[in-house]
């Protein structure tokens, strides 16, 4: 399934809930770099209307404007959550932000959230409501086919070929470090086999407090098979 969010595409596309970090950030940059507007109710009474001013998905910031009327955004700040709409072929995208701050960017105040954690592109004028998994990922041999295999999880992955492994902190890795014959396990058991080439590591928190490293990679192979893995992150909800 490729991603509705392009120019130029002519069909009417599927709804679809986005999980992965990587398609969010690449579509809300999108709706940043033409200048769309996004869209929030407050209460009965006040329609909050602002742009996106920058995606930073390596420090995982969104920034957006405040609008012309002080008393409308000082309203917003105390929302700890709002949900945002914008218009985009002949369809809406829907996200919410948590917990907004007030920040500066290029001299003006504005606001700042972190990057959503899904983000639904919806056909019709419902928004389809849907159970979200608190956490998902996908189990990973990871250099099963080299010197070392070791257990991690695929818990991002982008149309072109990029995502994200969480693994223990016994193991070292480098930058530029090819992963050989890494065994990717999808829904139903079958398991997916690429090289992933390590661009760079992190030490993260897991939900449950420990800490793990994360890298950032990229699949060698540009397989037909990287879609079953994007579909596990990129849910079709007119399949329900």
């Amino acid at each position: 399934m490729s991603a509705p969010v392009k120019h130029g595409n002519k069909t009417s596309p599927e709804n679809v809930l986005y999980l992965s970090h990587i398609e969010i950030c690449r579509i809300l940059q999108e709706l940043s770099e033409n200048s769309s507007s996004i869209i929030s109710e407050i209460g009965t009474s006040w329609t909050f209307v602002s742009h996106i001013l920058l995606v930073d998905s390596r420090k995982n910031l969104l920034i957006i404007s405040y609008c012309a009327n002080k008393l409308l955004n000082s309203k917003v700040l105390e929302q700890p959550v709002l949900k945002f709409t914008a218009s985009y072929q002949d369809a809406h995208l829907v996200f919410e932000t948590l917990n907004p701050v007030e920040t500066q960017f290029d001299g003006q105040p504005a606001l700042q959230y972190a990057i959503p954690t899904t983000l639904t592109y919806c056909h019709r004028r419902e928004n389809p409501r849907i159970r979200i998994p608190a956490e998902i990922s996908l189990r990973c041999i990871a250099d099963a086919g080299g010197f070392i295999p070791f257990e991690s999880r695929i818990t991002d992955i982008s149309h072109d070929g990029l995502g994200m492994l969480i693994y223990d902190r016994d193991i070292n890795l480098e930058p530029e470090t090819v992963l050989k014959g890494c065994r990717i396990i999808v829904p139903g058991g079958k398991a997916i086999v690429a090289d992933l080439m390590v661009r760079n590591v992190t030490t993260v928190h897991l939900q449950d407090g420990t800490l793990a490293c994360r890298a950032g990679l990229r699949f060698i192979q540009r397989s037909d098979e990287i879609a079953e893995l994007v579909n596990f992150f990129i849910q079709n909800l007119d399949k329900k």
